[in-house]
């Protein structure tokens, strides 16, 4: 007999959440490197986010992760939600949001990982990125065309 997933207890309890973070105007988004220490998916390219921490939102941990990943003070209510989901690998949800942003690289700050970077959305798919942020990503895309009708 098949175990079944009791997904309102993980959704609850044991969170991932993190951004797309998109320049419209120059179609690129800002994506972390992660260094070889990493505990999860070591040297590829992700999106910035994190682990939930007791007691917070899937938005307050976004604000916290911003902060300590890239050194930058978002409010909370900026973030666009795009879609959420079980990550049945690591049994944890994810929620993934989407936020224009353009900040210039050199006004932000390195605090995790080996490298950031704006990376042209056509040229993306071609860094060595999470699973989770190619399917992120690809989701994004799709919903992207479907809004300019294209």
């Amino acid at each position: 007999m098949e175990d079944k997933i009791d997904r309102e207890n993980i959704k609850k309890n044991k969170f991932w959440a993190g951004v797309i973070l998109y320049n419209p105007v120059i179609k690129e988004v800002l994506l972390q490197k992660r260094d070889a220490e990493a505990p999860v998916n070591p040297n590829k390219w992700a999106f910035f986010g994190g682990t939930g921490e007791y007691g917070e939102t899937p938005e307050n941990c976004l604000v916290r992760e911003l902060k300590e990943e890239i050194g930058v003070d978002l409010p909370q209510g900026g973030f666009t939600p795009m879609r959420d989901y079980l990550n049945e690998k690591l049994m944890i949800w994810r929620y993934v949001y989407t936020m224009p942003f353009t900040l210039d690289k050199s006004q932000m700050t390195l605090g995790e990982g080996e490298d950031f970077d704006w990376i042209p959305f056509d040229k993306v798919l071609e860094y060595d990125l999470t699973d989770n942020t190619k399917l992120d990503l690809e989701f994004f895309e799709c919903k992207l065309l479907q809004r300019l009708g294209l």
